[in-house]
């Protein structure tokens, strides 16, 4: 009887011992140094200011496109932090604002120059995956 108690109960610590080892396995949030946050900067506004060579864009398109990107930035921001929304209603709001600005760029860029500008970025979000 104690021999069946003691394996029981070793039994159990066992299976504690490995069920705390595997919640400490939880993926961690990776944070970036002030450096690695500093070359994806520099990445991303290099890799934009291809874009914007590749498509042909002036300093003038170029500089409306920021401002509408920054106001999308803000939107996405303001969006999230609104806690009186649910996640849905979240979802359909970015949608709905992101066709919103979709349209004000074809309208600053133009079809031709939208397209080709949309095409150089997904080609750059592609390499950067595969890398």
């Amino acid at each position: 009887m104690k021999y069946l108690l003691s394996t029981i109960m070793a039994i159990g610590f066992a299976f504690t011992g490995v069920q705390a080892q595997e919640a400490n396995k939880a993926p961690q949030e990776k944070t970036l140094s002030k450096e690695e946050k500093a070359a994806a900067k520099a990445k991303k506004e290099a890799d934009l200011m291809e874009a914007f060579k590749t498509a042909g864009l002036t300093d003038d398109e170029q500089q409306k496109y920021r401002a509408i990107m920054e106001e999308s930035s803000a939107f996405g921001k303001t969006l999230k932090a609104d806690t009186t929304l649910s996640d849905e209603e979240k979802t359909a709001k970015s949608k709905e604002y992101g066709k919103a600005k979709d349209g004000r760029l074809k309208e600053l860029l133009g079809a031709e120059k939208y397209k080709a500008l949309k095409e150089v970025q997904k080609a750059q979000k592609e390499a950067a995956k595969a890398n």
